[in-house]
């Protein structure tokens, strides 16, 4: 617990930061353009004089600050990949000197490997304010005081982090671990019954298959916010039985980057937070590409460990080129089309995006929860829970008719019948696609 005057700083820290958010979301192209060119370039030269991490990476690549002139120069920047995150030690991380407040924080591991870094409680704050400011957005200036959060409470997570900072609006009887067994959450959002929830996909799916199970909906809950994991449409659609009257919305987050991306209120489209976050979608070379690419970030608001040009997300999408009917300028990417580590090897040793079997899957009946797992190139062991009133053979027949049509003889199938299927050791994700195949470098 924090004392009234602990409270009262915390409360003087966020409204400082919604200020400087505000303001920014006044801001001109032009004038963003002109601070995410300024603040990359002393992330730069701040890395480059004090960061081991960057002054062993700069001199590899033959990589000065000086090098970097206009925008046509920001190839020249060397990637930083999740390899040589996690492979560095706290000292390459920080500057020797470093004088701010920081935390040590670790990625959920979502791609197969954690990773750590430190983030200054200024960029803690200024993600807290962003979501702030979303969440009045989606509320139209109107915040729904009944809320709950169910969030990742691993003391080096970032949620872990804000749902510290949080508790200067929130009481602690509405902030619960999502790590916590799904009755015990299931049971306390009976009680609560809140306007809003926020979470994590598989969190929610998990509490949806619980109340389902007990013929049981939640008409109080008008809006949920959903984050870190990609939403499937089977799960969108079990929350929208569960959930009939609550509006979905997602963000796109990251250890690494902070706030990255929201979706549009008035489509598909995700808006980049490009006064937080320098975007690029970039091929295997690291050059720009229209087409399907890898989203690379820079983080313009944390100076810890500064991420610079990352691709460690592992998230593919492209450009979308057409202005938003919502009148922002900000730049946008279509839904996001799978996780490098998702993607999936037909028997030619080609690409399967893992939404051509999530899409095909989705609509199966009787098909409660669903996991496809791929050891070697051409084969797919489809995991599947059933639901309990469902026929086993029609389920698996469907499964099969529907993987068959889209998959048009790429993989072979093996499908299995599990009684559950669990997040991974230490995470409260339950990823809908594994490939358990050596990543491509």
């Amino acid at each position: 617990m924090h004392t009234p005057s602990q409270i009262r700083a915390r409360g003087r820290h966020l409204h400082a930061a919604l200020d400087q958010v505000i303001e920014q979301r006044g801001w001109s192209t032009p004038k963003r353009r002109a601070h995410q060119w300024r603040t990359l370039r002393s992330l730069v030269q701040h890395a480059h004089a004090h960061i081991p991490l960057y002054q062993k990476l700069f001199a590899e690549a033959g990589f000065t600050p000086a090098m970097l002139v206009d925008w046509d120069d920001l190839s020249k920047l060397p990637i930083l990949t999740k390899p040589d995150l996690r492979t560095a030690t706290r000292t390459d991380l920080i500057a020797k000197d470093n004088q701010s407040d920081i935390r040590w924080l670790a990625s959920s591991g979502s791609t197969g490997i954690p990773a750590s870094m430190a983030r200054t409680e200024e960029s803690l704050w200024h993600y807290m304010a962003c979501n702030t400011a979303l969440y009045y957005d989606w509320c139209h200036g109107k915040p729904l005081s009944n809320g709950l959060y169910l969030v990742d409470m691993s003391r080096d997570s970032i949620d872990f982090a804000t749902a510290d900072l949080l508790r200067t609006t929130v009481p602690d009887s509405r902030i619960l671990s999502a790590q916590d067994p799904v009755a015990k959450l299931t049971r306390e959002l009976l009680s609560i019954s809140p306007e809003f929830i926020s979470s994590y996909p598989s969190t929610l799916r998990a509490i949806a298959l619980d109340l389902r199970a007990q013929n049981r909906v939640v008409s109080q809950t008008r809006l949920i916010h959903l984050t870190s994991e990609m939403l499937d449409a089977h799960t969108r659609h079990l929350l929208g039985q569960i959930f009939p009257n609550a509006r979905l919305i997602e963000t796109y987050t990251s250890t690494e980057g902070g706030l990255v991306a929201w979706q549009c209120v008035h489509g598909s489209r995700w808006h980049i937070a490009e006064t937080n976050v320098l975007c690029e979608i970039v091929d295997e070379h690291g050059l720009p590409t229209t087409g399907l690419g890898h989203i690379v970030i820079t983080d313009l608001t944390n100076t810890a460990t500064p991420i610079l040009r990352y691709r460690g997300l592992g998230d593919l999408a492209r450009w979308e080129p057409e202005p938003c009917p919502c009148g922002s300028t900000a730049r946008s990417i279509r839904h996001l089309e799978g996780r490098s580590a998702a993607m999936l090897y037909s028997h030619a040793g080609t690409l399967i995006s893992p939404y051509v079997v999530i899409n095909a899957i989705e609509d199966v009946p009787g098909l409660a929860q669903y996991q496809i797992v791929q050891k070697q190139p051409g084969m797919l062991e489809v995991r599947v829970v059933a639901d309990a009133d469902a026929s086993r053979n029609r389920v698996e027949k469907g499964v099969q008719n529907a993987l068959d049509a889209a998959l048009a003889g790429a993989a072979d199938l093996q499908i299995t019948f599990v009684s559950r299927i669990a997040a991974p050791p230490g995470s409260h994700k339950v990823p809908l696609v594994i490939s358990e195949l050596p990543l491509a470098a």
